[in-house]
Protein backbone atom coordinates (compact mmCIF):
# COMPACT_ATOMS: atom_id res chain seq x y z
CA UNK A 1 0.00 0.00 0.00
CA UNK A 2 3.11 2.43 0.58
CA UNK A 3 4.47 2.07 -2.37
CA UNK A 4 0.91 2.29 -4.48
CA UNK A 5 0.74 5.48 -2.28
CA UNK A 6 4.05 7.02 -3.30
CA UNK A 7 3.42 6.13 -7.11
CA UNK A 8 -0.22 7.57 -7.27
CA UNK A 9 0.58 10.58 -5.26
CA UNK A 10 3.68 11.76 -7.52
CA UNK A 11 1.25 10.99 -11.04
CA UNK A 12 3.45 8.03 -12.42
CA UNK A 13 0.46 5.49 -11.72
CA UNK A 14 -3.06 5.69 -11.76
CA UNK A 15 -5.44 3.23 -10.38
CA UNK A 16 -8.94 2.22 -10.05
CA UNK A 17 -10.04 -0.74 -7.58
CA UNK A 18 -12.20 -3.59 -9.70
CA UNK A 19 -14.77 -4.41 -7.09
CA UNK A 20 -16.38 -7.45 -9.65
CA UNK A 21 -12.70 -8.96 -9.14
CA UNK A 22 -12.23 -11.77 -6.69
CA UNK A 23 -9.53 -13.61 -5.55
CA UNK A 24 -8.93 -17.06 -7.22
CA UNK A 25 -9.93 -19.30 -3.83
CA UNK A 26 -12.31 -17.54 -2.33
CA UNK A 27 -12.93 -20.22 0.01
CA UNK A 28 -9.20 -20.10 1.82
CA UNK A 29 -8.91 -17.88 4.43
CA UNK A 30 -8.31 -14.22 4.20
CA UNK A 31 -9.80 -14.52 0.90
CA UNK A 32 -11.83 -11.59 -0.69
CA UNK A 33 -14.65 -11.24 -3.19
CA UNK A 34 -13.99 -8.38 -4.80
CA UNK A 35 -12.24 -4.85 -4.06
CA UNK A 36 -8.91 -5.73 -3.60
CA UNK A 37 -7.32 -6.34 -7.37
CA UNK A 38 -6.20 -2.92 -9.03
CA UNK A 39 -6.74 -1.88 -12.54
CA UNK A 40 -5.07 0.57 -14.70
CA UNK A 41 -6.81 3.74 -15.95
CA UNK A 42 -6.24 3.96 -19.42
CA UNK A 43 -3.58 6.36 -20.47
CA UNK A 44 -3.59 8.28 -24.12
CA UNK A 45 -0.37 7.60 -26.09
CA UNK A 46 0.01 10.67 -27.66
CA UNK A 47 1.03 12.08 -24.32
CA UNK A 48 4.59 10.73 -25.33
CA UNK A 49 4.74 12.13 -28.52
CA UNK A 50 7.24 11.32 -30.93
CA UNK A 51 8.36 8.85 -28.47
CA UNK A 52 5.17 6.59 -28.34
CA UNK A 53 6.54 4.69 -31.22
CA UNK A 54 9.24 3.84 -28.56
CA UNK A 55 6.47 2.08 -26.47
CA UNK A 56 6.21 -1.89 -27.26
CA UNK A 57 2.71 -2.47 -28.50
CA UNK A 58 0.40 -5.13 -26.43
CA UNK A 59 -0.10 -8.37 -27.50
CA UNK A 60 -1.61 -8.68 -30.99
CA UNK A 61 -4.58 -10.99 -29.15
CA UNK A 62 -5.30 -7.80 -26.90
CA UNK A 63 -5.78 -5.44 -30.10
CA UNK A 64 -8.88 -5.32 -32.41
CA UNK A 65 -9.10 -3.35 -35.64
CA UNK A 66 -5.82 -2.95 -36.34
CA UNK A 67 -4.21 -1.70 -32.88
CA UNK A 68 -7.14 -0.66 -30.39
CA UNK A 69 -6.19 -2.28 -27.42
CA UNK A 70 -8.64 -3.88 -24.93
CA UNK A 71 -9.54 -4.00 -21.42
CA UNK A 72 -10.76 -5.91 -19.20
CA UNK A 73 -13.94 -3.76 -18.68
CA UNK A 74 -14.41 -3.76 -22.33
CA UNK A 75 -15.18 -7.43 -22.88
CA UNK A 76 -18.56 -7.55 -21.83
CA UNK A 77 -19.29 -5.03 -24.27
CA UNK A 78 -17.99 -6.63 -27.10
CA UNK A 79 -19.66 -9.44 -26.50
CA UNK A 80 -23.14 -7.99 -25.99
CA UNK A 81 -23.13 -5.18 -28.48
CA UNK A 82 -25.31 -7.39 -30.89
CA UNK A 83 -28.07 -7.13 -28.68
CA UNK A 84 -27.40 -4.12 -25.87
CA UNK A 85 -27.86 -0.38 -27.36
CA UNK A 86 -26.22 0.60 -24.48
CA UNK A 87 -22.82 -1.77 -25.48
CA UNK A 88 -23.13 -0.57 -28.81
CA UNK A 89 -23.01 2.77 -28.29
CA UNK A 90 -20.20 2.03 -25.69
CA UNK A 91 -17.89 0.15 -28.53
CA UNK A 92 -19.12 2.54 -31.44
CA UNK A 93 -17.46 5.09 -29.41
CA UNK A 94 -14.33 3.44 -29.31
CA UNK A 95 -14.01 3.27 -32.90
CA UNK A 96 -14.51 6.13 -33.68
CA UNK A 97 -11.80 7.85 -31.55
CA UNK A 98 -10.05 5.00 -32.91
CA UNK A 99 -10.43 5.68 -36.47
CA UNK A 100 -9.69 9.02 -36.25
CA UNK A 101 -6.34 8.54 -34.22
CA UNK A 102 -5.32 6.23 -37.19
CA UNK A 103 -6.90 8.59 -40.11
CA UNK A 104 -4.23 10.97 -38.64
CA UNK A 105 -1.38 9.44 -38.69
CA UNK A 106 -0.90 7.25 -35.70
CA UNK A 107 0.59 3.71 -35.63
CA UNK A 108 -1.44 1.96 -33.66
CA UNK A 109 -4.67 3.58 -31.04
CA UNK A 110 -3.77 5.82 -29.10
CA UNK A 111 -5.37 4.50 -26.27
CA UNK A 112 -3.73 1.55 -23.80
CA UNK A 113 -4.33 -0.42 -21.55
CA UNK A 114 -3.27 -3.12 -18.43
CA UNK A 115 0.01 -2.74 -18.11
CA UNK A 116 0.85 -1.27 -21.42
CA UNK A 117 -0.73 1.87 -19.55
CA UNK A 118 1.08 1.50 -16.80
CA UNK A 119 4.27 1.40 -18.34
CA UNK A 120 3.63 4.67 -20.39
CA UNK A 121 2.77 6.47 -17.58
CA UNK A 122 5.90 5.34 -16.11
CA UNK A 123 7.71 6.47 -18.85
CA UNK A 124 6.12 9.74 -18.92
CA UNK A 125 6.75 10.81 -15.56
CA UNK A 126 10.41 9.48 -16.25
CA UNK A 127 10.66 12.16 -19.27
CA UNK A 128 8.75 14.76 -16.85
CA UNK A 129 11.90 14.50 -15.06
CA UNK A 130 14.53 14.25 -17.11
CA UNK A 131 15.67 10.67 -16.08
CA UNK A 132 17.99 9.06 -19.06
CA UNK A 133 16.26 5.86 -20.99
CA UNK A 134 18.49 3.38 -22.67
CA UNK A 135 16.72 1.52 -25.38
CA UNK A 136 18.13 -1.70 -27.44
CA UNK A 137 20.86 -1.52 -24.76
CA UNK A 138 21.07 -5.31 -22.63
CA UNK A 139 23.16 -5.93 -19.79
CA UNK A 140 26.24 -7.54 -20.87
CA UNK A 141 28.31 -8.28 -17.30
CA UNK A 142 27.87 -6.99 -13.99
CA UNK A 143 31.58 -5.40 -12.41
CA UNK A 144 32.35 -7.30 -8.99
CA UNK A 145 34.90 -6.45 -6.77
CA UNK A 146 35.11 -8.18 -3.43
CA UNK A 147 32.38 -9.56 -3.42
CA UNK A 148 30.25 -6.53 -3.91
CA UNK A 149 28.64 -5.32 -7.99
CA UNK A 150 30.30 -1.82 -8.53
CA UNK A 151 28.97 -1.48 -11.72
CA UNK A 152 27.71 -3.54 -15.09
CA UNK A 153 28.64 -3.51 -18.78
CA UNK A 154 25.53 -2.19 -21.11
CA UNK A 155 25.59 -3.29 -25.29
CA UNK A 156 24.20 -0.08 -26.37
CA UNK A 157 23.68 0.56 -29.81
CA UNK A 158 26.70 2.53 -30.48
CA UNK A 159 28.64 -0.03 -28.40
CA UNK A 160 29.63 -1.19 -25.10
CA UNK A 161 29.67 1.24 -22.09
CA UNK A 162 30.89 0.46 -18.62
CA UNK A 163 28.39 1.85 -15.58
CA UNK A 164 29.58 2.78 -12.40
CA UNK A 165 27.34 2.83 -9.78
CA UNK A 166 27.03 4.29 -6.35
CA UNK A 167 24.24 2.37 -4.56
CA UNK A 168 23.44 -1.15 -7.09
CA UNK A 169 22.05 -2.41 -10.07
CA UNK A 170 18.72 -3.85 -9.96
CA UNK A 171 17.78 -6.27 -12.00
CA UNK A 172 14.74 -6.60 -14.02
CA UNK A 173 14.67 -8.41 -17.18
CA UNK A 174 11.04 -10.28 -17.09
CA UNK A 175 12.66 -14.21 -16.23
CA UNK A 176 13.17 -16.98 -18.40
CA UNK A 177 10.61 -17.14 -20.96
CA UNK A 178 12.42 -18.08 -23.70
CA UNK A 179 15.67 -19.61 -22.70
CA UNK A 180 15.66 -23.09 -24.18
CA UNK A 181 17.88 -25.17 -21.42
CA UNK A 182 16.19 -23.49 -18.55
CA UNK A 183 12.73 -24.51 -20.08
CA UNK A 184 13.30 -28.39 -21.14
CA UNK A 185 15.20 -28.45 -17.69
CA UNK A 186 12.31 -26.95 -15.70
CA UNK A 187 9.60 -27.91 -17.89
CA UNK A 188 8.34 -31.61 -17.52
CA UNK A 189 5.91 -31.40 -20.36
CA UNK A 190 9.02 -29.55 -22.96
CA UNK A 191 11.28 -32.52 -21.92
CA UNK A 192 8.59 -34.65 -23.09
CA UNK A 193 8.79 -32.61 -26.63
CA UNK A 194 5.45 -31.31 -25.71
CA UNK A 195 4.76 -28.37 -27.66
CA UNK A 196 4.58 -24.65 -25.24
CA UNK A 197 4.19 -21.18 -26.06
CA UNK A 198 5.84 -18.40 -24.04
CA UNK A 199 4.03 -14.97 -24.53
CA UNK A 200 6.28 -12.83 -23.02
CA UNK A 201 8.69 -10.66 -25.77
CA UNK A 202 10.90 -12.98 -27.62
CA UNK A 203 14.16 -10.47 -25.37
CA UNK A 204 12.94 -12.37 -21.92
CA UNK A 205 15.68 -15.00 -22.29
CA UNK A 206 17.29 -15.49 -18.97
CA UNK A 207 20.23 -13.05 -19.07
CA UNK A 208 19.50 -11.35 -16.58
CA UNK A 209 19.49 -14.79 -14.29
CA UNK A 210 22.40 -15.86 -15.98
CA UNK A 211 24.42 -12.96 -15.43
CA UNK A 212 23.50 -12.52 -11.47
CA UNK A 213 24.52 -16.49 -11.05
CA UNK A 214 27.65 -15.75 -12.58
CA UNK A 215 28.34 -13.03 -9.89
CA UNK A 216 27.35 -15.72 -7.08
CA UNK A 217 23.23 -15.48 -6.96
CA UNK A 218 21.64 -18.37 -7.00
CA UNK A 219 18.38 -19.89 -7.86
CA UNK A 220 16.02 -20.61 -4.93
CA UNK A 221 14.20 -23.49 -6.67
CA UNK A 222 11.26 -23.68 -4.01
CA UNK A 223 8.52 -22.95 -6.34
CA UNK A 224 5.20 -25.20 -6.82
CA UNK A 225 5.23 -24.25 -10.36
CA UNK A 226 8.06 -22.28 -12.45
CA UNK A 227 5.93 -20.19 -14.32
CA UNK A 228 2.31 -18.21 -14.40
CA UNK A 229 -0.05 -20.81 -16.78
CA UNK A 230 -2.55 -20.18 -19.75
CA UNK A 231 -3.84 -22.03 -22.25
CA UNK A 232 -3.19 -20.74 -25.43
CA UNK A 233 -4.53 -21.06 -28.93
CA UNK A 234 -2.63 -20.15 -32.16
CA UNK A 235 -4.00 -18.30 -35.13
CA UNK A 236 -1.69 -18.32 -38.39
CA UNK A 237 -3.13 -16.64 -41.75
CA UNK A 238 -1.45 -15.04 -44.48
CA UNK A 239 -1.39 -11.47 -42.83
CA UNK A 240 -0.73 -12.49 -38.95
CA UNK A 241 0.17 -15.00 -36.21
CA UNK A 242 -0.88 -14.80 -33.50
CA UNK A 243 -0.87 -16.41 -29.88
CA UNK A 244 -3.85 -15.89 -28.35
CA UNK A 245 -4.33 -16.39 -24.43
CA UNK A 246 -7.32 -17.89 -23.02
CA UNK A 247 -8.94 -16.29 -19.96
CA UNK A 248 -12.32 -16.03 -19.44
CA UNK A 249 -13.46 -17.45 -22.52
CA UNK A 250 -13.72 -20.82 -21.44
CA UNK A 251 -16.15 -20.37 -18.31
CA UNK A 252 -18.59 -18.88 -20.36
CA UNK A 253 -22.00 -21.00 -20.72
CA UNK A 254 -22.01 -23.60 -23.60
CA UNK A 255 -17.99 -23.82 -23.38
CA UNK A 256 -15.95 -26.89 -22.53
CA UNK A 257 -13.05 -28.25 -22.65
CA UNK A 258 -12.17 -31.69 -24.29
CA UNK A 259 -8.72 -33.43 -24.47
CA UNK A 260 -8.18 -35.78 -27.54
CA UNK A 261 -9.86 -38.94 -25.87
CA UNK A 262 -13.33 -36.67 -25.83
CA UNK A 263 -13.21 -36.37 -22.03
CA UNK A 264 -13.72 -33.41 -19.74
CA UNK A 265 -10.31 -32.57 -17.58
CA UNK A 266 -10.89 -29.80 -15.68
CA UNK A 267 -13.18 -26.99 -14.38
CA UNK A 268 -13.00 -24.67 -17.40
CA UNK A 269 -14.16 -21.39 -15.27
CA UNK A 270 -11.03 -22.12 -12.64
CA UNK A 271 -8.02 -19.51 -12.93
CA UNK A 272 -6.36 -19.80 -16.38
CA UNK A 273 -2.71 -20.74 -14.28
CA UNK A 274 -4.89 -24.24 -12.72
CA UNK A 275 -6.59 -24.95 -15.55
CA UNK A 276 -3.53 -25.17 -17.97
CA UNK A 277 -1.76 -27.12 -14.90
CA UNK A 278 -4.64 -29.45 -15.21
CA UNK A 279 -3.91 -30.10 -19.24
CA UNK A 280 -0.15 -30.42 -18.26
CA UNK A 281 -0.93 -32.89 -15.68
CA UNK A 282 -3.04 -35.14 -17.45
CA UNK A 283 -0.84 -35.20 -20.60
CA UNK A 284 1.71 -36.60 -19.03
CA UNK A 285 1.75 -39.72 -20.99
CA UNK A 286 0.26 -38.16 -24.34
CA UNK A 287 2.26 -37.58 -27.84
CA UNK A 288 1.22 -33.58 -27.19
CA UNK A 289 -0.32 -31.51 -23.80
CA UNK A 290 -3.02 -30.24 -26.35
CA UNK A 291 -7.10 -29.99 -25.60
CA UNK A 292 -9.87 -28.30 -27.62
CA UNK A 293 -12.92 -25.72 -26.29
CA UNK A 294 -15.44 -26.67 -28.01
CA UNK A 295 -18.71 -24.28 -28.18
CA UNK A 296 -22.45 -24.20 -29.33
CA UNK A 297 -23.56 -22.10 -31.87
CA UNK A 298 -25.22 -19.87 -29.37
CA UNK A 299 -21.99 -19.45 -27.15
CA UNK A 300 -19.93 -19.04 -30.12
CA UNK A 301 -22.07 -15.74 -31.56
CA UNK A 302 -22.75 -14.43 -27.62
CA UNK A 303 -19.42 -14.72 -26.44
CA UNK A 304 -16.94 -14.91 -28.80
CA UNK A 305 -14.14 -17.90 -29.00
CA UNK A 306 -10.37 -16.57 -28.59
CA UNK A 307 -9.64 -14.48 -31.43
CA UNK A 308 -12.93 -15.19 -32.35
CA UNK A 309 -15.46 -12.28 -32.33
CA UNK A 310 -19.00 -12.89 -30.96
CA UNK A 311 -21.67 -11.57 -33.30
CA UNK A 312 -21.50 -9.85 -35.42
CA UNK A 313 -17.90 -10.90 -35.97
CA UNK A 314 -17.13 -12.85 -39.29
CA UNK A 315 -16.48 -16.27 -38.87
CA UNK A 316 -15.06 -17.01 -42.31
CA UNK A 317 -11.68 -16.20 -42.47
CA UNK A 318 -11.09 -18.03 -38.84
CA UNK A 319 -12.59 -20.98 -40.28
CA UNK A 320 -10.39 -20.90 -43.91
CA UNK A 321 -7.16 -20.29 -41.39
CA UNK A 322 -8.04 -23.65 -39.58
CA UNK A 323 -8.08 -21.87 -36.40
CA UNK A 324 -12.12 -22.33 -36.10
CA UNK A 325 -13.10 -25.62 -36.73
CA UNK A 326 -17.07 -26.21 -37.39
CA UNK A 327 -19.48 -29.09 -37.69
CA UNK A 328 -22.66 -29.34 -38.56
CA UNK A 329 -22.88 -32.18 -35.76
CA UNK A 330 -20.82 -33.04 -32.53
CA UNK A 331 -20.44 -36.10 -34.85
CA UNK A 332 -18.81 -33.71 -37.52
CA UNK A 333 -16.60 -31.94 -35.54
CA UNK A 334 -15.39 -34.72 -33.48
CA UNK A 335 -13.75 -36.15 -36.69
CA UNK A 336 -12.38 -32.68 -38.19
CA UNK A 337 -10.48 -32.64 -34.88
CA UNK A 338 -9.32 -36.35 -34.29
CA UNK A 339 -11.25 -36.42 -31.57
CA UNK A 340 -13.12 -39.88 -30.51
CA UNK A 341 -16.73 -39.43 -32.16
CA UNK A 342 -18.73 -41.53 -29.40
CA UNK A 343 -16.82 -40.20 -26.70
CA UNK A 344 -17.65 -36.33 -27.16
CA UNK A 345 -20.95 -37.12 -27.90
CA UNK A 346 -21.37 -39.04 -24.71
CA UNK A 347 -19.33 -35.82 -22.84
CA UNK A 348 -22.07 -33.23 -23.86
CA UNK A 349 -24.45 -35.60 -23.14
CA UNK A 350 -23.59 -35.84 -20.09
CA UNK A 351 -22.55 -32.27 -19.51
CA UNK A 352 -25.71 -31.09 -20.93
CA UNK A 353 -27.65 -32.73 -18.16
CA UNK A 354 -25.75 -31.24 -15.30
CA UNK A 355 -26.36 -28.05 -17.08
CA UNK A 356 -29.82 -28.07 -17.00
CA UNK A 357 -29.64 -29.05 -13.33
CA UNK A 358 -27.02 -26.76 -12.73
CA UNK A 359 -24.48 -28.57 -10.95
CA UNK A 360 -21.17 -29.71 -12.27
CA UNK A 361 -20.54 -32.78 -10.66
CA UNK A 362 -17.54 -34.15 -12.35
CA UNK A 363 -15.54 -30.85 -11.52
CA UNK A 364 -18.20 -28.23 -9.50
CA UNK A 365 -17.68 -25.49 -12.32
CA UNK A 366 -19.82 -22.67 -10.97
CA UNK A 367 -19.17 -22.79 -7.12
CA UNK A 368 -16.64 -20.23 -6.87
CA UNK A 369 -17.33 -16.74 -6.85
CA UNK A 370 -14.55 -16.55 -9.25
CA UNK A 371 -15.99 -19.03 -11.30
CA UNK A 372 -19.45 -17.52 -11.38
CA UNK A 373 -17.80 -13.81 -12.01
CA UNK A 374 -16.05 -15.18 -14.90
CA UNK A 375 -19.55 -16.82 -16.61
CA UNK A 376 -22.44 -15.05 -17.49
CA UNK A 377 -24.93 -13.55 -14.75
CA UNK A 378 -28.07 -13.60 -16.90
CA UNK A 379 -27.46 -17.53 -17.65
CA UNK A 380 -29.54 -19.43 -14.72
CA UNK A 381 -29.04 -21.70 -12.17
CA UNK A 382 -25.64 -21.68 -13.18
CA UNK A 383 -23.55 -18.69 -14.69
CA UNK A 384 -21.23 -21.04 -16.26
CA UNK A 385 -23.11 -23.46 -17.81
CA UNK A 386 -25.72 -23.85 -20.38
CA UNK A 387 -26.12 -27.44 -22.57
CA UNK A 388 -24.27 -27.09 -25.81
CA UNK A 389 -27.53 -28.23 -28.59
CA UNK A 390 -27.68 -25.48 -31.12
CA UNK A 391 -25.80 -26.44 -34.04
CA UNK A 392 -23.63 -25.88 -35.72
CA UNK A 393 -20.99 -26.76 -33.57
CA UNK A 394 -17.28 -25.08 -33.06
CA UNK A 395 -14.05 -26.23 -31.65
CA UNK A 396 -10.34 -24.06 -31.08
CA UNK A 397 -6.96 -26.20 -30.29
CA UNK A 398 -5.46 -25.04 -27.57
CA UNK A 399 -1.79 -25.82 -25.72
CA UNK A 400 0.04 -24.79 -22.44
CA UNK A 401 1.61 -21.33 -22.22
CA UNK A 402 3.27 -19.48 -19.90
CA UNK A 403 2.58 -15.80 -19.01
CA UNK A 404 5.78 -15.30 -17.26
CA UNK A 405 7.86 -17.14 -14.62
CA UNK A 406 7.83 -17.67 -11.13
CA UNK A 407 11.27 -19.37 -10.38
CA UNK A 408 14.38 -17.33 -10.00
CA UNK A 409 16.60 -15.93 -7.79
CA UNK A 410 17.09 -16.29 -4.39
CA UNK A 411 16.35 -12.62 -2.96
CA UNK A 412 16.09 -11.09 0.79
CA UNK A 413 13.57 -8.85 2.22
CA UNK A 414 14.81 -5.30 0.30
CA UNK A 415 15.38 -7.42 -2.77
CA UNK A 416 18.71 -8.20 -2.39
CA UNK A 417 20.61 -11.16 -4.48
CA UNK A 418 21.71 -14.12 -2.08
CA UNK A 419 24.64 -15.77 -2.65
CA UNK A 420 24.61 -19.94 -2.03
CA UNK A 421 25.58 -19.25 1.77
CA UNK A 422 22.21 -17.04 1.88
CA UNK A 423 24.66 -13.86 2.10
CA UNK A 424 23.33 -10.94 0.34
CA UNK A 425 25.50 -9.19 -2.48
CA UNK A 426 26.23 -5.94 -1.33
CA UNK A 427 24.58 -3.82 -4.58
CA UNK A 428 23.23 -6.21 -6.38
CA UNK A 429 18.93 -6.65 -6.32
CA UNK A 430 16.27 -8.62 -8.37
CA UNK A 431 12.86 -8.30 -8.55
CA UNK A 432 9.82 -9.33 -10.94
CA UNK A 433 10.83 -12.43 -13.26
CA UNK A 434 14.16 -12.25 -12.29
CA UNK A 435 13.71 -12.91 -8.74
CA UNK A 436 11.88 -16.25 -7.13
CA UNK A 437 7.66 -15.59 -6.67
CA UNK A 438 6.88 -14.30 -3.06
CA UNK A 439 3.77 -16.88 -3.44
CA UNK A 440 6.18 -19.97 -3.81
CA UNK A 441 4.89 -20.28 -7.50
CA UNK A 442 0.85 -20.21 -6.81
CA UNK A 443 -1.27 -17.92 -7.94
CA UNK A 444 -3.85 -16.49 -5.71
CA UNK A 445 -4.99 -13.22 -7.54
CA UNK A 446 -4.93 -11.44 -10.55
CA UNK A 447 -1.53 -8.57 -10.08
CA UNK A 448 0.82 -11.48 -8.49
CA UNK A 449 3.27 -10.81 -10.75
CA UNK A 450 3.27 -6.85 -11.32
CA UNK A 451 2.29 -6.06 -7.39
CA UNK A 452 5.20 -7.62 -5.89
CA UNK A 453 7.77 -6.33 -8.94
CA UNK A 454 6.34 -2.91 -8.19
CA UNK A 455 6.33 -3.15 -4.34
CA UNK A 456 10.54 -4.38 -4.48
CA UNK A 457 11.04 -1.65 -6.51
CA UNK A 458 10.04 0.59 -4.36
CA UNK A 459 11.47 -1.33 -1.57
CA UNK A 460 15.36 -1.72 -3.32
CA UNK A 461 15.11 1.61 -4.72
CA UNK A 462 14.10 3.47 -1.13
CA UNK A 463 17.31 1.31 0.61
CA UNK A 464 19.88 2.37 -2.35
CA UNK A 465 18.79 6.19 -1.96
CA UNK A 466 19.04 5.82 1.74
CA UNK A 467 22.84 4.32 1.05
CA UNK A 468 23.74 6.84 -1.25
CA UNK A 469 23.00 9.67 1.05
Amino acid sequence: AEALDYFVSKGAMQVEIMADAPDYFDNLPGAHKGGRTLRMVPFDGRQLKQDFRKLRDPLLAGQIFGGLSVAREDIAHLQAMGRSARSLFYVGRLLFSHALQRIGGLHRGARTTMGNAMIARLYAKLREHNVPIWLSSPLSALQVSDGAVGGAVVATPDGPVEVIVRCGVVLATGGFSHEAARRAELYPHVARGQAHVALPPKEVAGEGIAIAMQAGGRLRGQTTDPAAWTTVSSRVSAQEALQVPHFGDKAKPGIIAVLQNGKRFANEASNYHDFCRALINVSKHAKEATAYLVADHRALRRYGLGRVGPFPSRLGPHLRCGYLFKGNSLQELAKQISVDVPTLAATVERFNVMAREGVDQEFQRGNSAFDRAAGDAAQHPNPCMAPLEQGPFYAIRIQPGNLSTFLGLDTDAEAAVRDYQATSIQGLYALGADAEAVTGGSYPAAGITLGPALTFAYIAARKMSAAGE
